[in-house]
């Protein structure tokens, strides 16, 4: 597997007032273009909330991310002040689609073996919060023997890999890189048996006995939150799952804001981002990408699907949307914590 080209693009917003360049960290991450528009909020949040200063690679696998789409970004990325660059990766028929989760999931694994100086891995269904960038300490104590530096799910992980997804010691949203030699993941996937989510299944099973544990605030799953605690925020929430904030039409996002529930940290992130381009020639494809977002995911039958399908609706409902919403809200006791509007 092998990078087949870069674009890079360098700004000067987080060089020195002295004139030499801080120390820039650097943060990993591969979409495709139904994630353009997270991306950007994702990286906008990082910027707003961060004291450390970065740099980004973005990989793709070939043909899953257009010049347009490309260039928006960097012209974002030149707005946000932030250095970054675009890495083309090589596909592979083994990097299957499951449910929801895309091909472009695997890509981290090239990304790793592509890069291997220290850096942070996030998904882009992501937002960072004030402390996020203290990852990075942990990163640089890391040893090349423990591997990677991943977050604890919580109390109710088991201590080896499951074919259950919410079973795994951790989830692979969030991965930090020490410097050195990656372990060789290619043979372990070729006589992988498929199980669900792959990719988390084998990061499991090549790392969950050596790797570094650091606090679930780094990689927190909306599914084991019912609300935000503004006394004791995370530093990252993860919106894992079929349905995203992103997927909820705006006219019904004031129920998430009034009962704080996690989707709230997104939305603010978005709202601050949005500010940000206000007067400026991005605010307009920015909104574009925006629209798009919302009907971007994969309509499907099953449980954990359920939510979508239901965001879906409410889009095609229009103005019949709030209502209903009023309706279904009496039952929110049945309702999954952490995921739907109807809290």
């Amino acid at each position: 597997m092998a990078a087949k080209q870069r674009f890079v693009l360098s700004t000067q917003k987080q060089m020195a007032t002295s004139g030499e360049a801080p120390e820039l960290h650097r943060v990993v991450c591969a979409i495709d273009s139904n994630m353009v528009f997270p991306l950007a909020v994702l990286v906008s949040s990082m910027c707003k909330s961060g004291t450390k200063p970065f740099r980004l690679t973005v990989g793709y696998l070939d043909g899953t991310l257009p010049e347009a789409a490309r260039e928006y970004l960097a012209r974002i990325f030149s707005h946000l002040g932030i250095a970054a660059d675009f890495l083309n990766l090589d596909n592979d028929a083994r990097f299957i689609t499951q449910g929801h989760i895309s091909p472009t999931t695997f890509a981290k694994f090239l990304l790793g073996d592509a890069i291997s100086d220290e850096h942070l891995w996030l998904d882009a269904d992501t937002v960072a919060l004030p402390g996020w960038d203290g990852i990075f300490d942990e990163i640089a104590t890391a040893s090349s023997a423990e591997g990677l530096v991943v977050a604890l799910r919580g109390s109710d992980a088991s201590a080896s890999a499951s074919a259950n997804p919410s079973d795994l010691p951790f989830n692979a949203g969030v991965l930090g890189w020490p410097q050195g030699k990656r372990r060789d993941w290619q043979a372990p996937l070729a006589s992988l048996a498929v199980v669900d989510t792959q990719e988390q299944y084998l990061f499991n099973l090549l790392y969950s006995q050596t790797a570094k544990w650091v606090s679930e605030n780094f990689n927190t799953l909306t599914y084991r939150l019912d609300k935000l605690n503004r006394l004791d925020l995370p530093f990252i929430v993860h919106y894992a799952g079929p349905h995203k904030p992103w997927h909820l039409v705006p006219s019904l996002r004031h129920r998430c804001l009034l009962h704080d529930c996690p989707w709230v940290a997104w939305f603010e992130a978005e709202a601050a981002f949005l500010i940000s381009l206000s007067d400026t020639e991005l605010l307009a494809p920015t909104r574009r990408y925006r629209v798009g977002a919302l009907s971007s995911g994969r309509l499907q039958w099953g449980r954990e699907s359920s939510g979508y399908r239901l965001l879906r609706l409410l889009q095609w409902l229009g103005p019949l949307a709030k209502p209903l919403v009023g309706l279904l809200s009496l039952g929110r006791r049945w309702i999954p914590r952490g995921t739907h509007p109807l809290h």
